[in-house]
């Protein structure tokens, strides 16, 4: 291969980020990116694994913000399960000169359930049902811990799948929280997938199985539920009208 390449890749392996503690580094390699983050490549010095970096721009917390996801962010390192995205660390960081928040996490190479619904469109059954089992065995997992933990925006775009092995892990994790404190007077989640009491605020972890009801609609059809509405207006007519 040609000197450049190779110059290329090491630019690319150098490390731009170190975490605070100095055990995970961030690389100038974009994974994906989204509304509100952007994800690279990261590296965990402790374990030579490699981790994914997420930084959520232009998030400024209040006092009680910053106490109420620094608890959260101690909880769900403890998380262990195979259905569940392993949540390693975060913190505030200035990002392109704003405050924002840097969460590393798991790394999951194959993409979501989103993905391969895109690529694929129709899932059969035996694979369906494989999906569900694991996706229900990660909330119940959730749930069953004390407080229970709620998801509260789980959909096919943050259900990630492990290709060589097909094992699927509910991720973001705690970016409910983060959206939640950055937009306090607008409702968490995502329209399509929410039960009508999150509109009311008032709501324990069944909004996440409502979810998952709708992650199996969209897993059966390829296609977002209530598809046919125009805005998010629209689907909170539909679904609190029930």
């Amino acid at each position: 291969r040609g000197g450049k390449e190779e110059v290329e890749e090491e630019e690319e392996m150098k490390a731009v980020a170190t975490s605070p503690g100095g055990r995970f580094l961030k690389f100038d390699i974009e994974l994906g990116r989204g509304a509100f983050k952007t994800v690279f490549k990261g590296f965990d010095t402790d374990t030579w694994v490699e981790v994914a970096w997420c930084e959520l721009q232009d998030r400024k917390l209040t006092k009680a913000e910053q106490q109420r996801f620094k608890e959260e962010a101690e909880m769900l390192k403890g998380l262990q399960h195979p259905n569940i995205v392993r949540f390693y660390d975060s913190w505030e960081s200035t990002l392109k000169g704003k405050k924002g928040i840097v969460l590393v996490t798991e790394l999951m190479t194959s993409g979501t359930l989103k993905t391969y619904l895109k690529r694929f469109k129709v899932m059969k059954p035996k694979v369906l049902r494989s999906w569900c089992r694991q996706i229900l065995k990660g909330l119940q997992f959730l749930h069953t811990r004390t407080p229970p933990i709620i998801h509260r925006d789980l959909k096919c775009d943050n259900i990630f799948i492990t290709g060589p092995t097909g094992s699927v892990k509910i991720g973001d994790l705690g970016l409910a929280t983060l959206m939640r404190t950055s937009f306090a007077k607008s409702v968490i989640g995502t329209p399509e997938f929410m039960a009508p009491e999150m509109y009311e605020e008032r709501y324990d972890e069944s909004v996440d199985v409502y979810a998952f009801g709708m992650c199996l609609l969209e897993m059966g059809t390829s296609e977002y539920p209530y598809a046919e509405c125009q805005n998010a207006a629209q689907i909170y007519r539909k679904v609190t009208s029930v």
